[in-house]
C-alpha cells in the first residue's frame, strides 16, 4: 500500500508546475444596485461571467484539495491568489500553492519535504514563472524564478481541478448537467443558490484542455468516470464557491490503484482590479540554466497546466 501511495505522491509532485488560483476568504463588498438592463444582461451564470471579462479586472480565490487512497489522506493542497481577465477570459494568474504529504510518504522519500515548501506561480499568457517549492534547489545563484513555457493561466485552482468556474465554456458545460438546485446559504456574505449534478470526465475534457492533459495517464475510461459537483451562485449569478469530487484509477506497471480527489474553491472580489506582473528579468532563469531536471507536467495526474 505504501508503494502505491508513493507512486501517487510522485505523480502529484511531478505535476506541481501548474498554475493555481485562490485567495484568502474575505467579506463580499455589497453589490451596487442594478438597472433593469444590467439585471437582464446577468440573467444566467454564463452571461454574468462573460460580462466580467474586462481587462485589468478579475477575481480572487482560495482553494483546498485532498487526495485519498485506501481511506488515508495522502496529499492535501492549498492555494490562494488572483485571476486577471481579458476580453476572452483569464489571461494571467498569480498564486501561492502548498502541498502537505502524509508522514508515511515523507519517510519513504526525502524529496517530498522539499516539495512541501510554498510555491509561487505566475502565469502571463503562455509563460509561467515558478519560485520556491521543489525548484529552490535547482536555480543558479542569484536567480529566484524559473521560466517555463507552455502554461495556461488560471486553468488549475486545486489539487484535482474538475470544474473551472472562471472559464465560461467549462461553466456552461457543467451547468447543463444540473440535477437539482435549492438554497445554498451565505458565502462570504452573499446569499446563494446551490446547484448540483454529475458529469463525466470525458465531457469536462472537451471544454478544458488542462483536464485532458492532466488525466491522460489514467487507466479509467473517462466516459465512465463520474464527477460530482456543486456550485454556490449568488443573486448576481456569479459563482461564489465550487466543489467537485471523483473516484479515479491510475495505472501502476501491471496493476492499477483506485484513489479519490476532491476540492473546494471559494471566490471573492469579482470585478475588482487584479494586476499580474512578471518577476524582474535579472531574477529569472531559463530551463537551460537549472541544475537538474524539471518534472514533466504533460500526461500526469493531479495538477493541470
Amino acid at each position: 500500500m505504501k508503494r502505491a501511495i508513493m507512486a501517487l505522491a510522485c505523480a502529484a509532485t511531478a505535476a506541481l508546475v501548474a498554475p493555481a488560483v485562490a485567495a484568502p476568504a474575505q467579506a463580499q463588498t455589497p453589490a451596487r444596485a442594478q438597472t433593469p438592463a444590467q439585471a437582464q444582461a446577468a440573467a444566467d451564470p454564463v452571461a454574468a461571467l462573460r460580462k466580467h471579462y474586462v481587462a485589468g479586472h478579475g477575481v480572487r480565490y482560495v482553494s483546498t484539495g485532498t487526495m485519498r487512497f485506501a481511506g488515508i489522506t495522502a496529499i492535501k493542497f492549498t492555494a490562494n491568489g488572483g485571476l486577471a481577465f481579458g476580453r476572452s477570459g483569464v489571461v494571467a494568474s498569480d498564486s501561492t500553492q502548498k502541498l502537505k504529504y502524509n508522514e508515511l510518504l515523507k519517510e519513504e522519500n526525502e524529496d517530498l519535504k522539499e516539495a512541501e515548501k510554498p510555491l509561487r506561480v505566475i502565469v502571463i499568457g503562455s509563460t509561467g514563472y515558478l519560485s520556491g517549492g521543489f525548484y529552490s534547489s535547482l536555480l543558479p545563484e542569484g536567480k529566484t524564478w524559473l521560466r517555463v513555457p507552455g502554461q495556461r493561466p488560471g486553468s488549475s485552482v486545486s489539487l484535482g481541478e474538475f470544474v473551472n468556474p472562471a472559464d465560461w465554456r467549462s461553466l456552461k458545460t457543467v451547468l447543463a448537467t444540473t440535477k437539482a438546485k435549492g438554497p445554498g446559504g451565505s458565502v462570504n456574505g452573499a446569499n446563494t443558490t446551490l446547484y448540483r449534478g454529475t458529469i463525466t470526465l470525458s465531457q469536462l475534457m472537451k471544454t478544458n484542455p488542462g483536464i485532458k492533459d492532466s488525466f491522460a495517464g489514467l487507466g479509467a475510461n473517462p466516459g465512465k468516470t463520474m464527477v460530482s459537483w456543486k456550485l454556490w451562485i449568488g443573486a448576481d449569478q456569479l459563482v461564489r464557491r465550487a466543489s467537485a469530487s471523483a473516484e479515479l484509477t491510475m495505472k501502476l506497471e501491471d496493476d492499477s490503484v483506485a484513489f479519490s480527489l476532491s476540492d473546494v474553491i471559494t471566490f471573492a472580489g469579482w470585478g475588482k482590479k487584479v494586476t499580474v506582473k512578471a518577476p524582474p528579468k535579472s531574477k529569472v532563469a531559463g530551463l537551460n540554466d537549472i541544475d537538474g531536471d524539471v518534472p514533466d507536467t504533460q500526461g500526469t495526474v493531479i495538477l493541470p497546466n
